[in-house]
């Protein structure tokens, strides 16, 4: 019996024993399954972590987006919902916030509502501004009506005021076409009396140029004597009054063919190829072309010079007066036995261009030197000048506003300071009876013809 006991208890403990093994590697098993479980646990907690927090995942927002899910993620939720805001916002459904505020121009504060109201706020604006134009173009078409009416009336009366001078012109063109008859009738006679008279003049030309010839003839005979008589005086006196009114030469032959013309002074007076006379018919046509500054009958320039004579080619000339033998020949500049002395002031139109200028000036100046005289320089009239060239008068300048510039002032000062310069060299050569030029005269006593 007791046999029996212990090997039921040796068994029973060795059961026990083996269940104690088998139950030791179990829970070591689980033990250690327990830990991996809990490790990939953590693992994923962080990972849902990184995606949302608890906190998220169980706030009201996400438990009503959880709601009608059915298989679908809450991820795969917001991640369609994300990209329907973007295609929504910017037609893309890869756009990115900062993307969709660079499309639409919105700033890090802005938001797509309230650019929307200020969206709707301008139009609205643009709205009623675009109802206040129609107002004002439906109150202009009224305008437009109103003045096509008074057009329309106004029109009606032109018409009617037309027909009325019509009418009066119908009666104004008969008496006119009368007039023109009588017109025609008079400018028939008029022609015909002209015709007699120019016919009576060229008779009477001819008679009066024949006369003309014989009086020049016989002032050949006397200027030839008044000549040998100024000789002797100029031989007695060392300086005309006046030395632009002398005589420098004669024409002494003419030939027809060639248009040129032969005068009685050469090298031995001092004459260079290309110098100008001006040629008059008498010595007093001189004296009135240094009073007047009037033309002589003609311009010629030396071509070719002798010893005792020279040859001229005509630079200007009229038909009506021809330049003949003994006419006589000015220089004003030119004297084969004295240099005469200028001073050359102001600015000129030698070329006639309408505009004074200073290279003029010098171009007056060179032909001065060109012919034998000699400029004076500076802006002071000398005891032993001879003449006097002022250029264009410079004009008196306008008085100075209350306000003037610096720059205006100056201007004033040294316009009004050319003009008292000018003035005061005319003056004192009129006070010393100085021959005063202007270019009209210095052309009309040298035979200048305009370059």
């Amino acid at each position: 019996m007791s046999s029996r006991t212990s090997t039921g208890v040796i068994v029973a403990l060795v059961v026990f024993v083996v269940l104690s093994v088998a139950l030791l590697a179990i829970s070591i098993i689980l033990y250690t399954g327990k830990d991996a479980a809990e490790k990939r646990e953590n693992e994923a907690k962080a990972e849902l972590s990184a995606v949302i927090t608890a906190s998220e995942l169980s706030s009201s927002d996400v438990q009503a987006m959880r709601q009608g899910l059915g298989s679908s993620s809450l991820f795969s939720k917001v991640s369609e919902d994300s990209a329907a805001v973007s295609r929504f916002v910017t037609g893309d459904s890869a756009a990115n916030l900062p993307k969709m505020r660079a499309d639409l121009g919105l700033g890090e504060n802005d938001t797509v509502r309230d650019a929307m109201r200020k969206l709707t706020q301008d139009r609205d604006a643009r709205t009623q501004e675009a109802a206040s134009l129609k107002t004002r173009s439906a109150d202009l078409d009224k305008e437009v009506q109103a003045l096509k009416a008074k057009l329309a009336e106004a029109d009606k009366a032109r018409q009617e005021a037309l027909a009325k001078v019509t009418a009066s012109i119908e009666s104004y063109k008969t008496a006119a076409d009368g007039y023109r008859n009588e017109f025609d009738s008079a400018k028939a006679a008029l022609d015909q009396t002209r015709a007699d008279m120019e016919s009576r003049f060229a008779s009477e030309t001819g008679a009066l140029q024949t006369e003309l010839d014989g009086l020049r003839a016989e002032r050949s005979v006397l200027d030839q004597r008044i000549a040998s008589l100024q000789r002797k005086v100029e031989a007695t006196s060392t300086k005309a009054a006046n030395p632009a009114a002398m005589v420098d030469a004669r024409v002494v032959d003419i030939d027809a063919k060639t248009g040129t013309l032969f005068i009685d002074i050469g090298s031995n007076k001092r004459v260079v190829p290309g110098m100008t006379f001006e040629v008059f018919d008498d010595a007093a046509g001189i004296v009135a072309a240094a009073d007047s500054g009037s033309r002589g009958k003609a311009s010629v320039q030396v071509i070719k010079v002798g010893d005792t004579t020279s040859t001229c080619r005509v630079l200007r000339g009229a038909a009506s007066r021809p330049i003949v033998k003994d006419d006589v020949l000015a220089n004003a500049v030119f004297n084969p036995e004295y240099t005469f002395k200028f001073l050359v002031h102001g600015k000129f139109d030698a070329n006639g261009d309408g505009k004074a200028t200073t290279g003029e000036a010098d171009y007056v100046k060179s032909r001065i030197k060109e012919w034998g005289g000699e400029v004076v320089e500076g802006n002071t009239l000398t005891g032993d000048l001879d003449f006097l060239v002022l250029g264009v008068v410079p004009p008196m300048p306008v008085a100075l506003p209350s306000d003037a510039t610096e720059a205006q002032t100056l201007s004033y000062t040294e316009q009004r300071a050319a003009r008292e310069l000018y003035d005061g060299l005319f003056r004192t050569a009129s006070d010393a009876e100085i021959p005063v030029l202007n270019w009209t005269r210095f052309e009309a006593l040298t035979g200048t013809v305009n370059r």
